[in-house]
């Protein structure tokens, strides 16, 4: 059995820990020691591996001190060599298909997919559900709930494909993202698409954690999933940088 505990840490970013129930945890994206320092005592556990979504400080900048001298593997795309702190593991996944790592993790497989568009290394991982529970995926600062990340190294091209392959996945599996955005997401998409009721009712019944999301609830209701085109998706981003509703 595997937990997923969302790590508040910086202004608005989460980290994520995964525990099993013999004690093993692993981590994902810790940009600060601290917030996950605790949240490992507090779980009474031992750090095994992190898993980074890609090489941005405010993800990994965490990761040397958690590390110490521990046996604990670091895990990111292999375009992310000497981008990741310690990173140990490079896993060369392709756009095109989930790609098994050969990890598994309390008894789930661990999934790879490259999704370039926010950083050319940005790499989702997938946990397949266990039991019949929904599968889990990491999608860093690709997508948002309700919205994606800025195009810092790559293109409206490569962003449409990645959020179109992460929203591919059946409608039930969880999306668990990098950064708490999801209000100021919802007020742009409502500007974007003034008559989606979806929009208006996800917006009045925010929880104050909105991690993790639906591949059903970014269908309905995420303006970049919903961009037809990659024109579209482009038009889009480039107002969400301009955007101050």
């Amino acid at each position: 059995m595997l937990t997923i505990e969302p790590v508040p840490c910086l202004r608005d970013n989460y980290a994520y820990l995964l525990r099993d129930a013999a004690g093993d945890v692993w981590l994902v994206d810790p940009s600060e020691p601290g917030p996950p320092a605790q949240a490992i005592a507090a779980a009474g556990g031992r750090l095994r591996g992190i898993l980074a979504t890609h090489h941005h400080h405010d993800h990994v900048g965490g990761i040397d001190e958690l590390v110490g001298d521990q046996d604990v593997w670091v895990a990111g795309h292999a375009s992310d060599r000497g981008r990741i702190p310690k990173q140990s593991v490079f896993v060369d996944a392709s756009t095109d298909a989930w790609q098994d790592t050969g990890l598994v993790l309390a008894g789930r497989r661990l999934l790879g997919l490259h999704i370039p568009g926010h950083t050319r290394g940005a790499i989702a991982w997938r946990l397949v559900g266990a039991e019949g529970e929904p599968d889990d995926v990491f999608t860093g600062d690709t997508l948002f709930a309700a919205g994606c990340g800025r195009l810092f190294e790559g293109t409206p091209a490569q962003m449409h494909a990645s959020l179109q392959q992460l929203t591919a996945l059946t409608a039930s599996t969880r999306l668990w993202f990098g950064h708490e955005y999801t209000a100021a997401n919802l007020r742009f998409a409502a500007a974007v698409e003034p008559d989606n009721s979806a929009i208006a009712e996800r917006a009045a019944a925010l929880p104050s954690c909105t991690t993790p999301t639906t591949v059903a609830d970014e269908r309905a209701t995420n303006p970049f999933v919903r961009a037809s085109t990659v024109e579209e998706l482009a038009a889009r981003r480039r107002a969400k940088d301009e955007f101050r509703g």
